[in-house]
């Protein structure tokens, strides 16, 4: 099959995942850096070092057939503080900022498009541990973005050679870090929790891409550059609060919705969704604790429905209706894992904890929560969410920024596990790519597939599960190795669905 010339093929990696150098003596402090200090988490250390091997693996990823790679541009980096204490914003390491725009040169040199994310879950310790209950981490954050992408542009553009960055995600599943941080309680945060605390970073988050989308684009029409393309994006759920709510507070001016409407409208948008998945009918899990599950998704609705109102979005309205452009969407970064909350739950198992829990509520939750390597198995529903966004957002591609599974394997290799369902890298990656064939060929607007991730890297707290189409047996180095631990060579696999279903073109 002839390959496509304008579709995104690749893969999708963080900074804090993969880099290496923070949080250890002397190094830039962030967010998590009490709780690798603490040992109530695994210490990134190295990561996977792709600060230092980043020439190696944009040659892996050009190798296998693929035309882009997202990194991040870390905040703590760019902005350092070597302190875990709140404080004054430090100065701007522009050295950084020019060893940033050197790896997105090096990039591209290998045939690359890079696409650019600007928040990826971590901030700088000096912000605060709760920095997106704070209304200044907003103004703080469109700082960061108009000076790094001033010095880093020009950079690549005086220096390189080379054209300004054309994609951007400014603040990656805003809808996990708040889940992650005030509900579910895994992420760094403060003593206050719930639905409230939530809805509060929500729409602190949302006012902070607002300022970064209109940051990037201010700069661009005053150089004359290139119109760039911004998004943010979000971790697919069947809870409209948790995903489509956030795009829809979005997309408020140019739907023309007021702010009294936006309870009711809200409401409308809440049964459209669970019509169009009633309609689907995908092979959810039927189990005891999935039935379980489901009362979740009841009490999400009930609970998020009387929070999300005009004051309860109040911030954010007001920040929207100050914005300089309707447009706050140039495409919709979506990210396809296990989106059904009714799969949140599992039968109690002891087996994989690897931390002390903080509490015995805390640790009852740990035993029955579903962990990433018990995410379910359902690759049509990447074509039921992706049908969906296409038909409540017209106008917008769809640019799937993440996908992928994980398998377990501890850092030292002590404790090495097949999935429940035994379920290898390559078949999942055969079947989620031959959904995209089928959307493509269906006409759904989608603008790229970046597979998450290159390498298995550092996930939130630990090394365990394992995500990478290329292994690192992190107890003898850092080598990219391209059979996993179960055997399987995923990124061979990859390469071939890329030339068999005709997705590897040059980057748009």
């Amino acid at each position: 099959m002839e390959p496509m010339k304008s579709f995104l093929i690749g893969v999708a990696t963080s900074g804090y995942q993969s880099e290496g150098g923070y949080n250890g003596p002397g190094e830039p402090k962030n967010n998590w850096g009490g709780c690798e200090a603490s040992g109530r988490v695994q210490k990134t250390g190295a990561a996977v070092d792709f600060w230092n091997r980043y020439r190696e693996d944009f040659r892996l990823t050009r190798g296998l057939g693929l035309n882009s790679f997202r990194l991040g541009l870390e905040w703590a980096r760019i902005q350092p503080s070597t302190s875990t204490a709140r404080g004054a914003a430090p100065e701007f390491d522009n050295e950084a900022i020019d060893a940033y725009a050197l790896r997105i040169a090096a990039c591209r040199e290998e045939g690359l498009e890079p696409v650019v994310t600007l928040q990826h879950f971590t901030h700088p310790a000096w912000l605060g541990i709760d920095a997106w209950l704070m209304d200044e981490t907003v103004d703080l954050f469109e700082i960061f973005v108009r000076h790094t992408i001033t010095r880093l542009n020009d950079r690549l553009v005086d220096v390189h050679g080379q054209a300004p960055v054309r994609w951007y995600v400014t603040i990656n599943e805003p809808n996990m870090l708040v889940l992650n941080t005030y509900l579910n309680r895994c992420f760094p945060g403060g003593p206050d929790a719930g639905v409230a605390i939530g809805l509060r970073a929500y729409n602190r988050l949302l006012a902070a891409h607002v300022r970064g989308y209109n940051a990037v684009h201010d700069l661009y029409e005053s150089r004359g550059w290139s119109k760039p393309l911004v998004s943010m994006n979000t971790f697919c759920s069947d809870v409209y609060w948790s995903d489509v709510m956030l795009l829809d507070l979005l997309c408020l001016r140019k739907t023309g919705v007021k702010p009294a409407e936006v309870g009711g409208y809200f409401k409308s948008r809440a049964e459209d969704l669970s019509l169009h998945f009633g309609v689907a009918a995908l092979r959810r899990r039927t189990d005891l604790a999935a039935l379980a599950g489901a009362s979740l998704h009841a009490l999400a609705n009930f609970l998020a429905s009387r929070a999300a109102t005009e004051e309860g979005c109040g911030f954010f309205l007001r920040e929207l209706e100050r914005a300089k452009r309707d447009s706050t969407l140039d495409y919709l970064g979506v990210d396809y894992y296990d989106p059904f909350l009714s799969h949140a739950l599992r039968m109690p198992d002891f087996s994989d904890l690897e931390f002390k829990s903080r509490s015995v509520s805390a640790h009852l939750f740990d035993v029955l929560t579903s962990k990433w390597w018990d995410w379910h198995f359902l690759p049509e529903g990447m074509t039921a969410f992706c049908s969906y966004y296409a038909k409540a957002f017209p106008g917008l591609g769809i640019l799937i920024a993440e996908n992928g599974m994980s398998q377990r394997c501890s850092r030292d290799n002590s404790v090495v596990a097949h999935r429940p369902d035994k379920i290898l890298r390559s078949d999942y990656l055969e079947a989620h790519l031959r959904e995209v064939r089928r959307m493509l060929d269906q006409g759904v607007p989608l603008i790229g597939y970046l597979h998450w991730s290159l390498t298995d890297n550092y996930e939130w707290g630990s090394f365990t599960p394992r995500f990478g189409l290329y292994r690192i047996d992190f107890a003898k180095g850092l080598e990219r190795l391209p059979v996993d631990h179960m055997g399987d060579n995923p990124s061979r696999t990859y390469a071939r669905l890329v030339r068999e279903l005709g997705l590897g073109g040059v980057g748009s």
